[in-house]
């Protein structure tokens, strides 16, 4: 930018200039009017660096142009005056119109800063609306799971339920779920590469109180995590589900089993809990043993695949001879500890497949499918000496108990359950008048 002393200097020339141009003898008139216009057109030239020069070199003019009143017509002048006042009225417009960019500048400004405000909260409005429609989408999706495991009644069911649930949500390369089992991991389901995963290599999980991702056990990918979700009741672990995801879903997967894993863990407690139920209702609470009305469902059921598949089975009914000698001697506490102790020796001897109940009192039947005649009466009469061997203690007093078993096949005559249990009954008290601890086949009697 010019000094200001320099623009000052100048105009100071012009002045004298002006000055000794009206003072002159000269007759011209272009001399009047070349000045006047030369000095505002000078003023307008110099106004890019200094505001006011136009103002005032626009009173230069006029003075130039007064003093030669004198000298000059008044037309003359006048047309003088004329070009002196249009050169500034450009310039006066061009301010205007460049304060008026200026303001418009400042608005369109404005305007962008409000803009990027606006598509900022938008974005931060749309990012807010997104994470509510995923909790909306989850919490549709926790009341989906949470309906279907509450009309579950099986745990086969809750799993497979549980399985799908969580490969529909994530890019899954596996998925196992184990329950907790007298300190130990049993499966309860598996898919992907954890398909039939030993478990024992996944004791130190139970260490882990929280939802997050473990590092691989038999599965190493750098593509995949694993994350593991604890299945607690009241801090207590009874299960836990083992998700091998991708890389770029584990932190989601961590995010969600914070949100499913109590309504998975309730499900898991119910159905261990409606199957202690289940259990109490088909067992005998002292011996163990399946209690006589689902003896009797089973029975139905067997003797309806033996009409399909023409197969033969045998009931074998046990009684404890003279039990009653033994519960007024020692008292029914002892009598209960025989009762439990014996059916510990008939499950210990009979089959895997084979049904065990009691049917009342000291009162015990078993169903045997797919056995031989000859076969059955080895088992009998093994079980017999068994429970003859058993020594029994109360105090210092040493005692046996010894059992009669009766023994009937179902037959072609036979299509009644309890037609079978009666001709077992009867091979039983054939037993015991005979002199008990004894088995008595049902075809032999007769």
């Amino acid at each position: 930018m010019v000094n200001r002393k320099v623009l000052i200097l100048i105009f100071v020339i012009f002045i004298l200039t002006s000055v000794f141009f009206v003072t002159s003898k000269s007759d011209c008139v272009s001399t009047i009017a070349t000045l006047s216009f030369f000095i505002t057109l000078t003023g307008l030239y110099y106004a890019y660096w200094f505001k006011k020069a136009v103002l005032i070199s626009s009173i230069i003019s006029c003075i130039v142009v007064l003093f030669s009143l004198k000298k000059y017509s008044f037309s003359v002048l006048s047309i003088c005056l004329v070009f002196i006042t249009l050169i500034p009225l450009p310039y006066y417009f061009y301010l205007k119109s460049k304060n008026l960019k200026k303001e418009l500048f400042k608005r369109n400004m404005l305007l962008k800063t409000r803009q990027w405000k606006a598509l900022l909260e938008y974005k931060e409005s749309l990012a807010e609306r997104q994470k509510y429609e995923i909790n909306m989408e989850r919490i549709s999706q926790l009341y989906i799971i949470g309906e279907k495991l509450f009309k579950c009644v099986s745990k086969d069911e809750y799993s497979q339920i549980v399985l799908h649930s969580i490969e529909k949500r994530f890019g899954n390369a596996g998925c196992a779920i184990f329950e907790r089992v007298k300190f130990n991991w049993e499966m309860l389901v598996s898919s992907g590469v954890l398909r039939d995963k030993i478990v024992n290599q996944l004791e130190f999980l139970k260490d882990f109180k929280r939802c997050s991702v473990v590092d691989s056990v038999g599965f190493e990918d750098c593509n995949f995590k694993m994350v593991y979700w604890p299945l607690k009741v009241e801090d207590e672990l009874i299960g836990c589900i083992l998700i091998v995801t991708k890389l770029e879903h584990a932190d989601v997967c961590v995010e969600e089993g914070l949100i499913f894993i109590p309504q998975i863990s309730l499900g898991l407690e119910r159905m261990n809990f409606f199957n202690e139920i289940s259990e109490r209702s088909r067992n005998d609470g002292l011996t163990g043993l399946y209690l006589k009305r689902y003896f009797l469902q089973r029975l139905d059921l067997e003797m309806e695949r033996e009409k399909r598949y023409n197969e033969w089975f045998y009931i074998l009914m046990l009684d404890l001879d003279y039990f009653k000698d033994v519960n007024d001697k020692y008292g029914h506490l002892v009598g209960d500890k025989v009762l439990a102790n014996v059916a510990r020796l008939i499950l210990s001897t009979v089959r895997p497949g084979d049904l065990v109940g009691r049917y009342g009192g000291e009162e015990f039947i078993i169903l045997i499918p797919t056995i031989s005649k000859e076969d059955v009466k080895i088992l009998a009469n093994k079980l017999k000496n068994f429970v003859q061997n058993a020594v029994f203690q109360e105090n210092d007093n040493k005692f046996n108990v010894t059992v009669s078993i009766g023994i009937s096949c179902n037959s072609k005559n036979i299509t009644d359950p309890s037609l079978i249990i009666n001709t077992a009954d009867k091979a039983l008290y054939k037993a015991k008048n005979n002199g008990r601890n004894q088995v008595v086949l049902y075809d032999e009697v007769m």
